[in-house]
């Protein structure tokens, strides 16, 4: 298939469009089981990476355990390790995400504020420019400081990004009846 059927298909636009229509509905009313649920696919693909780049590697080096080049087992070590780890905690990593973006937002924010700041020494600086620097700001805070409760919001923010984008996949396939 082209990318050109791909991106007109009729019938594509359709299953597109209710499979995001499903999972906006599940990151919006269930965002802590959703995420859970997507980070533990991710451990579970992570896993199943490892298992089949040793058994090619074991297959591909005449079925002899010396011949496997140390680079891949350090590779299936560490996609078995962070697949575990990804499994056995999802929570945290969610948590660790939100409170490194929070970090990152709260930096980004002060800094502009800072140069516009430092700019307004010079010239004239309308205090609307510090609106948004504002809000990444207590954005970045909220992240830092309250990263389950931010993991949640984000979750249910992009759910209902992910229902907008089903719909327009369906409103899409009905006008190209």
């Amino acid at each position: 298939m082209n990318f050109e059927s791909f991106i007109s298909n009729k019938k594509l636009f359709l299953i597109r469009g209710i499979i995001a229509l499903i999972l906006g509905m599940l990151l919006v009313f269930y965002p802590s089981s959703t995420v859970g649920m997507i980070i533990k696919l991710i451990a579970a693909f992570l896993l199943a990476a490892g298992v089949s780049t040793l058994l090619f590697a074991y297959n591909s080096s005449g079925r002899v355990w010396k011949n496997i080049p140390a680079m891949v087992i350090v590779n299936v070590v560490v996609y078995m390790l962070f697949g575990l780890v990804l499994f056995s905690y999802p929570t945290f990593f969610l948590r660790l995400i939100a409170f490194l973006f929070g970090a990152v937002l709260l930096v980004c924010g002060l800094t502009q504020i800072g140069g516009l700041f430092y700019a307004s020494r010079t010239s004239k600086v309308h205090i609307g420019f510090y609106m948004l620097p504002l809000i990444i700001t207590i954005s970045g805070i909220v992240l830092f400081f309250a990263p389950g409760l931010s993991v949640n919001m984000l979750t249910i923010i992009f759910g209902a990004e992910i229902l907008l984008y089903g719909i327009s996949e369906l409103l899409t396939a009905w006008r190209l009846r």
